[in-house]
């Protein structure tokens, strides 16, 4: 059993490292296996398909980073009730699990981190049957909690601002500004560096989410 398990994370790992590098579709089967030192039948049993396997290899990912965002908005929604928890606060519980990633001891976190990049970038089909299925309970809680923040603006309106920060985020993720402030240590990024790019982006986008909104003429602000 152990030498199973050991074969499915080691094709998981080199899946996920092939599509960060080139793309899910550029991707084979028989690159990944031949990467992973095994045939097409261990594939095929472990996850049935190509398909399934990009299921796994986000599956592996984004369950506890969405379980850490969710538990990190109950503690923020609790903290401040029967109010509400600020605009940056919400941002920092939402972006802030992906891009601590980065601290990571090992190249797992950025290298995840361009993975979601890439699945951003991909055709709408694709990130709506793929990404979408293991984010849309996030984004419904986030998107409630930031219409309790601003209940001045329109929910269409929020709606669309949050798309607008999950782009930014999509962004820093595919494009790591951190790569160019790098810690000594191979493969690991400093740990202030990567609060400040996280703080640099929560202004930005708050910036954002609280912009007057524009007007219904088609006029420009």
């Amino acid at each position: 059993m152990r030498g199973a398990k050991e074969t499915r994370e080691r094709i998981l790992d080199t899946a996920e490292q092939l599509f960060s590098e080139n793309g899910f579709s550029a991707t084979s089967v028989r690159a990944i296996t031949a990467r992973a030192g095994v045939n097409v039948a261990a594939l095929n049993y472990h996850f049935g398909s190509k398909s399934a396997l990009i299921d796994a290899v986000f599956e592996r990912r984004l369950r506890p980073l969405n379980q850490m965002r969710l538990r990190m908005l109950e503690q923020s929604e609790q903290e401040t009730a029967p109010g509400t928890p600020n605009v940056e606060r919400l941002l920092e519980c939402f972006l802030g699990p992906p891009l601590r990633m980065v601290r990571s001891m090992d190249p797992e976190g950025d290298r995840f981190m361009r993975l979601m990049g890439r699945a951003h970038s991909e055709p709408e089909d694709f990130f709506r049957t793929r990404v979408a299925r293991h984010f849309g309970e996030v984004f419904r809680r986030f998107d409630a909690a930031f219409g309790r923040t601003l209940p001045e603006l329109p929910d269409k309106e929020r709606t669309l601002r949050f798309h607008f920060v999950i782009g930014a985020m999509a962004h820093v993720l595919a494009h790591n500004p951190v790569d160019d402030f790098p810690d000594d240590r191979p493969g690991v990024a400093d740990p202030v560096v990567v609060e400040e790019v996280l703080w640099r982006l929560i202004r930005f986008a708050a910036a954002g989410l609280r912009a007057s909104v524009a007007p219904q003429t088609g006029e420009r602000l």
